[in-house]
C-alpha cells in the first residue's frame, strides 16, 4: 500500500533532485525511495568509529597480514567473516 508524503523543498534544493533523478533514470519518488534505501546501508560513524579502534588493536596485537592486491587479501580470507582482520 503506498502513502504520500508532502515535503517542502528550496526552489533549487528541488531543480536539483528533478535534475538528479533524471540522471539515474527515475522518477523523484522512486529516486527519493532510493536514497532512503541506500542511506539506509550505510554504516554510521559510530560504527565506523568501532571498525576502526578493532582494526588498530588487530594490528597493535599482531594480526594483521601483508598483502600485495586486494584479490590476494580476498583470496587468503574467502570464508571468513570479517576479512579484514
Amino acid at each position: 500500500m503506498r502513502s504520500i508524503l508532502s515535503i517542502s523543498l528550496p526552489a533549487e534544493k528541488k531543480v536539483e533532485l528533478e535534475k538528479r533523478a533524471k540522471k539515474a533514470g527515475k522518477t523523484v519518488s522512486a529516486y527519493v525511495v532510493y536514497l532512503a534505501d541506500f542511506e539506509k546501508n550505510m554504516i554510521s560513524e559510530d560504527e565506523l568509529v568501532e571498525i576502526v579502534k578493532e582494526s588498530e588493536a588487530a594490528y597493535m596485537a599482531g594480526k594483521t597480514k601483508v598483502v600485495s592486491s586486494l584479490s590476494e587479501l580476498m583470496a587468503k580470507n574467502a570464508n571468513k567473516k570479517n576479512s579484514l582482520l
